[in-house]
């Protein structure tokens, strides 16, 4: 039975940790497929037609396995992807897909938390899909990468300074409590100088009339940041850290408090200035030398890989 069509629901990027041996359930490559020919380089997205391909594999419509890596005939690429030359972060290089293409699905591989796709051309990694034929709709990721454009400095020192952290599982190394990581309130005026005078939600895009509209949001959330290293720091860091305007914005109370609250980058991220928000949480981890997890850390990049800029807009 031929692949189910998928396509990406976010942008979608190769991330640079090592992988996991790919699962043993994994589908192997049909023997029918033919060898890849050296990949030449890829032509523009807004001049590649998006004809439909043919299909080269024959695998089970049944999903692989649990951790979401679907068997399909194509794959959309929202957005740049590195293409390897086999499935894994540790293979060279042999091009960068441009955002927007369609490509046939030769096989795919499970491994950890990556469905390793192979179009041909080489080896891509993805970790989302839809169960559509086109790029699901939704609000597109803040800055994104065009065809061709190269990763900005500022982006770059964002994924360097992200290597950096210490990859570690959380740990509540001692109880929390929320009155150990005091801020005053009057750090809300700081806060809105920093955006320019504006009582702005950057997560939203939202200008609100007054500070009493909203509430003051912890980007690397307390109890995240206990977890990742402050649970054995003294009073007077985990003081610093709750003020720090650094770490701080402003957000709507349903957003602060039911969408994000403790979540950290890889459980939820906004739909608006994604890549403010990476470089941002990078930047109080590295402050803090909080550790993070290897599933944060995998998100933060594929988000960072897609970003031209870190600006907030």
């Amino acid at each position: 039975m031929v692949l189910v069509a998928i396509a990406a629901s976010v942008v979608f990027a190769i991330i640079s940790p090592p992988d996991p041996a790919p699962s043993s359930r994994s589908p192997r490559r049909p023997s029918s497929a033919p060898a890849r020919a050296t990949p030449r380089p890829l032509p523009s997205a807004t001049t590649r037609p998006l004809a439909s391909a043919t299909v080269k594999s024959e695998q089970s419509s049944k999903a692989v396995d649990d951790a979401g890596c679907f068997p399909h005939r194509q794959v959309w690429v929202s957005g740049k992807m590195n293409i390897r030359g086999r499935p894994s972060t540790s293979a060279a290089i042999l091009g960068i897909t441009p955002p927007g293409e369609r490509y046939e699905v030769v096989a795919s591989r499970q491994g950890g938390d990556y469905c390793w796709i192979d179009i041909e051309l080489g080896w891509i990694a993805v970790t989302g899909y839809v169960g559509a034929s086109e790029p699901q709709a939704g609000a597109p990721p803040s800055t994104p990468v065009s065809a061709g454009s190269a990763i900005s400095a500022a982006v770059q020192l964002a994924l360097n300074t992200l290597n950096t952290l210490v990859v570690a599982p959380e740990n509540r190394c001692s109880p929390y409590d929320s009155e150990d990581y005091p801020y005053p309130q009057s750090v809300e005026a700081e806060i809105v100088r920093g955006m320019g005078g504006r009582v702005y939600g950057p997560y939203t895009g939202t200008v609100f009339s007054s500070t009493r509209e909203t509430d003051i949001e912890h980007m690397v959330a307390k109890s995240e940041a206990h977890d990742s290293g402050l649970c054995a720091a003294g009073k007077q860091t985990r003081k610093a850290f709750a003020r720090d305007v650094l770490n701080l914005t402003l957000a709507a109370p349903s957003v602060n408090r039911h969408q994000k609250s403790g979540k950290d980058f890889a459980e939820w991220k906004p739909r608006l200035n994604a890549c403010w928000f990476a470089d941002r949480i990078i930047k109080v981890k590295a402050k803090y030398r909080l550790t993070i997890d290897s599933r944060e850390k995998a998100a933060l990049e594929r988000t960072l890989q897609a970003c031209a800029s870190i600006d907030m807009r």
